[in-house]
């Protein structure tokens, strides 16, 4: 059976809510899914000092984090 996640993402004190998620069949998936995600935001052209991202079960439950690091050289 699929469950939906959701993807949150806090940088400093702003927070970017992922109202909408995503479904997958084990929370395993979910945050393999969370960790690609925040890998590939470390490759945009910006600063992340205190950055990571959430993988929050539907029921509110954080089962993943994972850090968000610039990749590209400064």
């Amino acid at each position: 059976m699929q469950r939906r996640y959701f993807f949150h993402i806090r940088d400093g004190g702003f927070v970017s809510v992922d109202d909408e998620g995503m479904e997958f069949a084990t929370p395993r998936e979910a945050d393999a899914y969370g960790a690609r995600i925040a890998f590939e935001i470390g490759t945009d052209d910006r600063d992340y000092n205190d950055a990571e991202l959430s993988v929050v079960d539907a029921r509110g439950n954080e089962i993943g984090r994972h850090r968000i690091h610039r990749l590209l050289p400064h």
